[in-house]
């Protein structure tokens, strides 16, 4: 499938970005400098100097990460090697997520697409893989989001795989000790599930970022953004736990007509297993 997207060669390992005011992304690069930027900049440049396959970039950083997946899933449960696959997932840490899910799906099949935040798309190795959302309040911005979406339907509809955070945002914690779950999850998501022949395999990926972060975040999105580097650090050389739920066909998705019932279904599936969770469950999800 032809890409249109424009694309760009030089990663500026930066979270800071046209959505913010000068000041705030000047906040943003000072204190990713101090908080594990430069570790994570150069193990990048020792990635690119290693000249390894495109096709092993995920595992690759895993690997120089030092992060191993635990998968948790039933001896019959796999990822379907053909046809098209939507792959959903709650959205814990942030950049080690979309990470760890590519890596997973990499090792079974190249036709995939994840949908994530426009930052993240420099790695040259990948680029052709990720199908970025912008943030900025501007026309570019629009057409750039209404692209990756036409684009995401169009992989579905050619028998690929798209990999999506449905929150569109990291989870966050009521108070900054309490458990972090995503907000509410975004209405694209029924749209990419109810696509023909498409089936639906949720993954839900346990643990949180730290107690920092939860405090930053609430704070402001300038100190929330500002700390990512060290999140990604913080969860170096540690295993990631990833439950991987039953899928979903296409027939069980289409059955539930109502959109919002259908969010409310896939993204309970993804966090408890079952599509009905308690009152109590639920409003802590929202």
């Amino acid at each position: 499938m032809e890409q249109t997207l424009e694309t760009s060669t030089t990663p500026i390992f930066s979270f800071a970005n046209g959505e913010l005011h000068p000041f705030q992304n000047g906040i943003i690069r000072h204190l990713e400098r101090v908080t594990g930027q430069p570790k994570i900049k150069r193990l990048y440049l020792d990635y690119v100097d290693a000249n390894r396959p495109d096709e092993l970039f995920w595992s690759d950083a895993l690997d120089r990460l030092g992060i191993t997946i635990n998968l948790k899933k039933a001896a019959s449960q796999h990822i379907p090697k053909t046809g098209p696959l939507l792959i959903i997932s709650n959205h814990p840490f942030g950049v080690v997520d979309g990470i760890a899910l590519c890596a997973l799906i990499s090792q079974v099949r190249q036709d995939y697409k994840l949908i994530t935040h426009r930052v993240l798309r420099q790695a040259p190795a990948v680029m052709d893989k990720i199908l970025p959302i912008d943030f900025d309040e501007t026309d570019e911005a629009l057409k750039t989001n209404l692209e990756t979406r036409r684009l995401a339907v169009n992989e579905l509809l050619n028998g690929g795989v798209v990999i999506i955070f449905p929150s569109g945002a990291i989870s966050r914690a009521k108070r900054f000790v309490d458990k972090a779950v995503d907000p509410i999850w975004k209405k694209f998501v029924a749209k990419l599930a109810t696509q023909p022949e498409t089936q639906v395999l949720p993954f839900f990926i346990e643990g949180q970022n730290t107690p920092v972060f939860q405090f930053a975040i609430h704070c402001s999105q300038t100190l929330g953004y500002s700390l990512m580097f060290r999140e990604i650090c913080k969860r170096m050389y540690r295993p990631v736990n990833i439950q991987m739920r039953p899928i979903l066909t296409n027939q069980m998705i289409t059955d539930i007509t109502d959109r919002n019932q259908l969010v409310d279904t896939l993204r309970n599936i993804t966090y408890f297993g079952t599509a009905e969770a308690s009152d109590s469950i639920n409003n802590s999800l929202k």
